[in-house]
């Protein structure tokens, strides 16, 4: 009877052990789990806190973008933005408060088409983020060799200089600075 108690004792004693060691196991893992999504988080909001402390508010440049139709025929935009990212397209100059359609142009080599985009804008001397519009660049929506584009309605709410943020896949892509006025 003695060695069964013993036995018992024993056996209760172990599967304790087990169950903690496979129930701390299991908290290790979340706890790595949870570590590698904060960093990956702060990663992110380092990236953007850059982009926002970054006190470079100076308008980003125009340029004409040429471009020849499928139809041969020959034709140029007005693009503020970046000859080798991102770009906007559209009536100028941008008024505040009023919604307007612009068109993005994408001058990069990276394949971005059916990708999801989102667009973001923070005005100089404000703390508010807002999401200002959100799409995906498609293949068919190649104006020509070397420039793919993408409709929008932009609204900035008030006048000023606005820092403008393109997001490919959730991550920190172009910054524009535009003026709203």
């Amino acid at each position: 009877m003695k060695k069964n108690i013993l036995a018992l004792s024993l056996l209760l004693t172990v599967g304790s052990l087990v169950a903690c060691t496979s129930n701390s196991n299991t908290e290790a893992v979340n706890e790595l789990e949870e570590t590698k999504v904060e960093n990956e988080v702060q990663t992110t909001t380092n990236k953007f806190d850059e982009a926002i402390i970054d006190n470079n508010w100076e308008l980003s440049t125009k340029f004409n973008h040429s471009v020849e139709y499928k139809s041969g025929e020959k034709g140029s935009y007005e693009i503020v933005g970046n000859t080798d990212g991102m770009g906007i397209t559209g009536p100028f100059p941008i008024m505040a408060k009023d919604s307007q359609k612009y068109m993005w142009f994408y001058f990069g080599t990276e394949n971005i088409y059916d990708r999801p985009v989102k667009i973001k804008a923070i005005k100089k001397g404000e703390e508010d983020i807002l999401d200002v519009y959100s799409g995906t660049f498609y293949e068919d929506a190649e104006v020509s060799s070397g420039s793919v584009n993408m409709p929008s309605k932009l609204n900035f709410p008030s006048k000023g200089r606005w820092k403008v943020f393109v997001y490919i896949d959730e991550e920190l892509f172009d910054t524009i600075i535009i003026k709203a006025e």
